[in-house]
């Protein structure tokens, strides 16, 4: 019986087995996580999950039911540190291993670190899984954590920098562009989003770096900056990006260029091993050059494609990228990928908290925001076609 093992039990893992079986894929599934829990949304570990007196639960991708009654088999807690590819066999850290036909790698993306001097120091958080959020919660919620510092102002950073000024905290967001979410969204955006924080509170840096970081008692307790200026803060976290976990991938001689190279069916150098999610890099038929996407949307629908693949199915019709956030008072969504475009149109004169951006190339919609608007998403997406033609073959 032939066997799939997905390495990362993610979203794009999780989805990826579930398609598989919905697909018909009769072989044995192996779903792979390093993490004890069951498989878990991670959005809300940057929102709701900050807030609220109660210790909050996971939001569970599927119930463990699921996996049982499809024949997934979970293996929780387990790191693989080796792909044998001449074999065809994963290497366990406790010594052990195992066989596949199929392999995907779903193996994500991990905060980028910071590198300034004192950047070791207690009190830094960064946030990508659920002890990452248990700690930052806590820290957040400690009386003696008045000022909140957050480096980065990408979604993440803004995502905890909302939650920091409801719990009632002073937060200053340093960034070293011009402008916050630049690599995801249009000026015309941002720039309504960022008044809006700020109207709530939130103080912005924008095109400074950080030169080092000073302590008391070994924890940080001020940022100094590039321009001479420091700020006091009791605590901080770091939202600059993310590097894709592709060590295993480079280790197997597989071909990686700032993720994991694949073609249009979630396929690596190997055909036999495919890659999705936050880790992969490959063409996107709603963008010129070779893109890795780190949404939730992006993840689902490349399992998607790689479980059609592997069952031998048509390849799903293209649909554009999205992404979503909850800023504050604000439902923030995005659709396409706002790059190449010539022309801007913007209306917010519906209702002062209420934004909606055309992004467009000639007369061809190729991007839009909207922001507290989200009837509107589906609409857009609609109108919005591929760039590139879709090799259907």
């Amino acid at each position: 019986m032939n066997t799939t093992v997905i390495i990362g039990n993610g979203v794009a893992g999780t989805n990826a087995a579930a398609t598989l079986r919905m697909n018909g894929y009769e072989g044995a599934i192996k779903l792979i996580g390093d993490e004890v829990s069951l498989p878990y949304q991670r959005p809300p570990l940057s929102k709701a999950w900050l807030q609220g007196p109660d210790r909050p639960q996971p939001t569970l991708i599927r119930p463990l039911s699921f996996y049982e009654d499809n024949r997934i088999d979970l293996m929780r807690a387990r790191k693989v540190v080796k792909i044998d590819r001449n074999k065809r066999r994963i290497h366990f850290a406790d010594g052990k291993t195992m066989k596949f036909n199929t392999l995907i790698l779903a193996t994500g993306a991990s905060p980028r670190r910071l590198n300034a001097k004192g950047a070791n120091l207690k009190g830094i958080h960064y946030l990508r899984d659920l002890g990452d959020s248990a700690r930052l919660r806590q820290a957040l919620s400690d009386p003696g954590c008045r000022d909140v510092a957050i480096i980065g102002a990408g979604v993440i950073g803004l995502e905890v920098a909302s939650a920091a000024v409801n719990l009632g905290r002073t937060v200053t967001v340093v960034e070293a562009a011009a402008r916050a979410m630049a690599r995801v969204a249009s000026p015309a955006t941002t720039n309504f989003v960022t008044q809006k924080l700020k109207d709530a509170g939130v103080q912005f840096l924008f095109n400074q770096k950080i030169e080092r970081f000073g302590a008391a008692e070994r924890r940080v307790s001020s940022i100094h900056l590039g321009d001479g200026s420091q700020i006091k803060t009791d605590l901080v976290l770091a939202g600059i990006g993310a590097t894709p976990n592709i060590a295993l991938a480079e280790a197997a001689g597989l071909e990686c260029d700032n993720g994991i190279c694949v073609d249009q069916d979630m396929r690596t150098s190997d055909s036999e091993i495919f890659a999705i999610g936050d880790c992969a890099r490959g063409e996107n038929e709603f963008a010129s050059g070779k893109l890795r996407i780190e949404t939730i949307h992006n993840a689902t629908t490349q399992a998607q494609i790689a479980a059609a693949a592997i069952c031998n199915k048509e390849r799903p019709t293209p649909v554009p990228p999205r992404f979503w956030s909850d800023l504050k008072d604000m439902k923030v969504q995005a659709v396409g990928i706002s790059s190449g475009y010539d022309l801007v149109r913007s209306n917010a004169s519906q209702h002062p908290s209420t934004l909606e951006t055309h992004l467009k190339c000639g007369e061809r919609l190729i991007a839009a925001e909207i922001v507290n608007l989200p009837i509107r998403q589906s609409a857009l997406a609609r109108a919005i076609s591929p760039r590139i033609p879709v090799d259907t073959q």
